[in-house]
């Protein structure tokens, strides 16, 4: 059994070695190391289902609410307060729920979401980035930039760029 554990330590490591030049060859790597892991281990496919209603999580219908909302007050600024006031929830109840539901904190969560926004506009439009930066949400261009490229790994310049190339 130790001798499965490291395999698959030596096999996710490789994947992750691999990620930046062959994503494919990763996948493939990854799902040699989670056979192995099965093995160990019995059937995983259950793990890849989420409890019904886990405890300390938000209601399915909390859920929605709250990316309805985000996603429909997106340019404007949103708080953990209003959240948790749509989920009738006080705020640092909601705060634990929302992670536990989205496996992120509410501001990455919106930020991940503005990002998304500001992608489609840049595709879809010939928008400044200046003008987009503000119907996303962002205080300016410069804080789109910062955000988008810690997000995506590239300025949204050049992922206009390649995304109007493919």
């Amino acid at each position: 059994m130790a001798s499965q554990h490291i395999q698959v330590t030596q096999l996710l490591a490789h994947a992750v070695s691999l990620v930046e030049k062959d994503e494919d060859g990763a996948i493939d790597v990854i799902k040699r190391a989670s056979a192995v892991f099965g093995n160990l281990f019995g059937n995983l496919d259950t793990l890849n289902e989420p409890e019904p209603s886990a405890r300390g999580s938000l209601a399915p219908w909390q859920a929605e609410r709250v990316k309805q909302h985000i996603d429909k007050e997106c340019a404007r600024r949103i708080n953990n307060d209003d959240l948790a006031r749509i989920t009738r929830l006080s705020t640092s109840y909601f705060s634990a729920a929302f992670r536990a539901s989205f496996g992120t904190t509410p501001h990455d969560y919106i930020s991940r979401r503005r990002i998304d926004r500001a992608k489609q506009l840049m595709l879809t439009t010939d928008t400044p980035l200046c003008e987009i930066a503000i119907a996303c949400g962002f205080a300016d261009q410069s804080h789109l930039c910062r955000v988008f490229r810690r997000i995506t790994g590239q300025t949204p310049a050049a992922w206009r760029r390649n995304g109007r190339v493919a």
